[in-house]
């Protein structure tokens, strides 16, 4: 006899849905951004989620119904995305806490990476005890000038669009010396980040 499918609750899937947009910092609304959201997955977390997947998870296309049901593989790797074992693990976490309050973290100022100046510094800092300072060198390329507890490194060039307090920090590129390889990282997944823009005089 066939196992029966498991049957997530659409509020599950609708806050998943969210934190992803939160974690890329971009609303999931066109088939650019599926393309976008498809490739971004894959570099990050190294498993395939096809643009058309996506598009019925998030109701952009409705050849299934308009209460799809996507399989457990599925959700583990948007889970894993956003910072978490699997499925469970995120749905534990969200029965867990007050889902209103976990979505007021990521309230907060947003500044784009063209409002810090070439050379300008950008010190970001999360849970546990992460910190990274950053300078930008050109364009939306920042150098990584201090690393503590973090996975990037001194020295680590990194490509950002934007920043929001209390939200997870998104790096399209991480492009590491003497490596030719470009990866993507995303900073405090599940608490989310804080910035500071360094003044001058403070160093």
């Amino acid at each position: 006899m066939a196992e029966r499918k498991t049957k997530y609750s659409q509020e599950i899937i609708a806050i998943l849905r969210s934190e992803v947009e939160n974690v890329v910092n971009r609303r999931i609304v066109s088939p650019a951004d599926f393309d976008f959201l498809s490739q971004t997955i894959l570099n990050a977390v190294k498993q395939p989620i096809s643009p058309t997947t996506l598009k019925r998870i998030w109701g952009y296309v409705k050849d299934v119904g308009t209460a799809y049901n996507p399989e457990r593989f599925t959700l583990c790797i948007l889970a894993g995305f956003v910072g978490y074992r699997d499925i469970e693990d995120f749905i534990e976490n969200f029965n867990a806490e007050d889902t209103t309050t976990q979505s007021g973290n990521y309230f907060g100022g947003t500044i784009s990476f063209k409002e810090i100046p070439v050379n300008g510094k950008v010190e970001l800092r999360w849970t546990p005890d992460r910190v990274c300072v950053l300078k930008r060198i050109s364009a939306a390329e920042f150098e990584v000038e201090v690393s503590r507890n973090a996975k990037l490194r001194v020295g680590d060039v990194v490509e950002f669009a934007s920043l929001t307090q209390n939200a997870p920090a998104f790096f399209s590129k991480v492009m590491r010396a003497g490596s030719e390889l470009v990866h993507t990282y995303v900073a405090g997944t599940r608490t989310g980040v804080t910035y500071r823009i360094l003044d001058p005089n403070d160093e």
